[in-house]
């Protein structure tokens, strides 16, 4: 296999792998939202800037700052003043944050063990390595600056009509150019 076929096999494995991922989230009772896991593990690491979340998460800061306020209103994280920057505030894992996300790993893990209980230690490892390089390769795709701010088709019903988010002059553009 390669170059075309290889893209269009993971494509296709990436996929499943997604959706497999929906159908095991619908089937657990998780103690806390999906959304919200990722961002207690990286507080119990360290209390953050929601900005630094924002950014290590690549998020935007609205789509960060309805995440917090849910996790807040939730009893799950607090706000302590930034000591670096008094006009900040930093975020914090409260004791509750703590136990949910501790709960909701210890599920996700023992599902992991089970899944790879067949797997030799060294399989176990190449898959680490290769998933490792793989979020490494789609974070620096999607930080990639020419990918930025690029305009996305309004869409109507469901559909973008494909002139939509094309200037007059764009889509008819003066003879000769």
């Amino acid at each position: 296999m390669e170059g075309q076929a290889i893209a269009q096999e993971l494509d296709l494995t990436l996929s499943r792998l997604a959706r497999l991922q929906e159908a095991v989230y619908r089937l657990r009772r998780y103690p806390i939202e999906r959304s919200h896991y990722l961002i207690l593990r990286m507080l119990i690491e360290a209390p953050r800037r929601s900005s630094d979340l924002a950014d290590a998460l690549v998020l935007d800061h609205t789509t960060i700052a309805r995440q917090i306020s849910a996790l807040e209103k939730s009893g799950l994280v607090t706000r302590e003043p930034d000591p670096d920057d008094g006009r900040s505030s930093l975020l914090v894992a409260t004791a509750k944050g703590r136990t949910l996300c501790a709960e909701m790993s210890a599920v996700r893990v023992k599902r992991i063990e089970t899944l790879l209980e067949s797997w030799s230690a060294e399989e176990q490892q190449q898959l680490i390595r290769a998933l490792t390089r793989l979020n490494d390769s789609l974070m620096q795709w999607v930080r990639d600056p020419r990918r930025q701010k690029r305009p996305r088709p309004a869409a109507r019903r469901g559909r973008a009509s494909p002139s939509e988010g094309i200037s007059r002059s764009e889509r008819n553009p003066p003879d000769g150019a």
